[in-house]
């Protein structure tokens, strides 16, 4: 017992700051429920395993609790709570073998993929996800309103109509409800003992259902605010539309499984009639099995090898709650350098802080329009100006966005958005003009629209970046890794048009975005405040 809670204490730290973070996350919010039902699949499973336990090989053993140490230790040093929960979970696979070999191991295996179903996927791949959902959700909208009669315009992720702007991206939160549906069905059909293919099968429908009913929501939300002055996207309607579509996808999905089951079921009928047994029988097919006649290589008593070695066992136990000592060391550094760095939702800007362009820059002239056609630039920033200038034939857009904490390539918004990047080509400092890196993209939509973009990003301290920072300053963030990234505003300046835009013309825009990014800079460093 005593080894067991100084094995615990290694990953509590950071355990803690996973879930805490976890909890910040609305989509992620669901983890408490997702806890519970692994914990119920493992004691529903767990009384299915045949007794006595058969304790794993101790090199098994010893190689997860190293890998499970290894990845501790640097979770510990960069002060990374999400490779803490992946340790946490290989530490958790070790004492599952230790305890009760490969049988126990695979009786495990629902609870532990309900487990994972909260760790969020690296790369932001889960937030990607949700963006591409929102995407054809809003895409899908707009040709149904166009059916239905009703005047708007889309701009991006956004749908307006006559005089107001629908909240769009307030209404495309259900999206997030994916994951919650995603991890309803995993369990539904793990406590079903459905096979692989199904729960792939199911998995699927649930995405698919979360999408139509997305879909519905927006286009009668529109619909509603259009015809009658109704706003269901918004408030508590927005809230009890969310709850009543999730109820409808778990109903969505115990019809699948009902489908599945009856379309498989002939196949397993054929089985039965060799040995095997349906799903939904009442004897468990682990309670089937003989009981294990050879004694587990164990110590007295039957307790695993490895714990009967009490020395070995205590020595392990010690090493992680030292371990998790440093963790609690390193975390309260952490907390203590956040102070001293801005939010992410935070700059160092005034409050109120304004910019402009001129009327005219070089043989550009600003156009007083609020957006050319066809022309949307794309903008995640919490604040956001856009100014439009044309010369000639060619309309450039150019836009400010900031806060963003540290790097962030925008050509990521245009490609969730539809476009297809061609080429991307980042200059450095060194061989940019005016020592300002930046960075140029050629784009093509399914609309056959080319884009030529150019951006470039700033931090508080006026440094240029044209990379992210992690693979700029990769060997500084070993010495000192728990500096936080600096607060960033990015500037931006996009061109359109149905054909490839000239080698000249596109060194015309290429100056034109240089010549106003050294007018918004500026602007930028005089209204930003002192950091105390």
């Amino acid at each position: 017992m005593r080894n067991g809670v100084l094995f615990g204490l290694g990953y509590a730290p950071l355990l803690v700051a996973f879930f805490v973070n976890l909890w910040s996350r609305p989509h992620y919010q669901f983890f408490p429920l997702a806890l519970g039902g692994a914990a119920f699949l493992a004691w529903a499973r767990l009384k299915e395993v045949p007794r006595p336990l058969q304790p794993g090989r101790p090199l098994p053993t010893g190689t997860l609790l190293t890998l499970s140490f290894l990845c501790l230790a640097v979770a510990t040093l960069l002060w990374s709570p999400w490779l803490g929960s992946l340790a946490a979970l290989l530490g958790l696979v070790a004492v599952i073998w230790l305890v009760g070999s490969q049988k126990l191991l695979r009786a495990m295996v629902p609870a532990l993929l309900l487990v994972l179903s909260i760790i969020p996927p690296p790369l932001a791949l889960d937030t990607r996800f949700a963006e591409e959902l929102r995407v054809l959700a809003v895409n899908g909208s707009s040709h149904l309103l166009d059916l239905w009669g009703v005047t708007h315009s889309q701009s991006g992720n956004i749908i307006e109509l006559p005089g107001q702007k629908l909240l769009v991206e307030e209404a495309c939160s259900g999206i997030n409800s994916v994951l919650i549906t995603m991890a309803g069905c995993l369990f539904y059909m793990l406590w079903r003992r459905a096979s692989f293919v199904c729960i792939l099968l199911a998995l699927f429908g649930s995405v698919s259902f979360v999408l139509l009913g997305n879909l519905a929501r927006i286009t009668l939300g529109a619909w509603l605010k259009f015809r009658h002055g109704i706003e269901i996207l918004s408030g508590w309607p927005h809230e009890m539309v969310g709850i009543l579509l999730f109820g409808s996808y778990m109903l969505l999905i115990f019809s699948l499984d009902r489908l599945l089951t009856f379309l498989t079921s002939p196949s397993r009928r054929r089985k039965a009639g060799q040995g095997s047994r349906l799903p939904g029988e009442a004897e468990s097919a682990y309670s089937q099995m003989p009981a294990q006649a050879t004694p587990p290589p164990s110590g007295a008593g039957g307790t695993p090898l490895l714990l009967s070695r009490s020395s070995w066992a205590t020595a392990v136990s010690c090493v992680f709650a030292l371990l998790g000592m440093a963790e609690v060391a390193r975390g309260w550094m952490h907390h203590q350098t956040g102070k001293t760095q801005p939010a992410m939702a935070k700059s160092t800007l005034r409050e109120g802080a304004t910019f402009t362009l001129p009327e005219r820059l070089g043989a550009w002239t600003r156009l007083t329009s609020e957006s050319p056609p066809l022309q949307k630039v794309e903008t995640l920033g919490v604040f956001s100006q856009v100014w439009h200038f044309r010369r000639k034939d060619t309309v450039v857009s150019v836009a400010l966005d900031y806060p963003f904490k540290g790097y962030h390539d925008v050509t990521l918004c245009y490609t969730l958005r539809g476009w297809k990047l061609l080429e991307r080509v980042a200059r450095d400092a060194k061989a940019a003009k005016a020592n300002a890196g930046f960075a140029h993209a050629e784009m093509q939509n399914e609309l056959g629209q080319h884009g030529a973009l150019w951006f470039s990003t700033v931090d508080d301290h006026g440094h240029w970046l044209e990379t992210p920072v992690l693979k700029r300053d990769f060997l500084s963030r070993l010495k000192v890794p728990w500096r936080a990234d600096p607060i960033t505003y990015r500037v931006q300046a996009l061109a359109t048009s149905y054909t490839p835009l000239p080698a000249d013309e596109q060194e015309q825009v290429k100056l034109f975005f240089m010549e106003a990014r050294a007018l918004l800079w500026p602007q930028l460093a005089a209204q930003m405040q002192p950091q105390p």
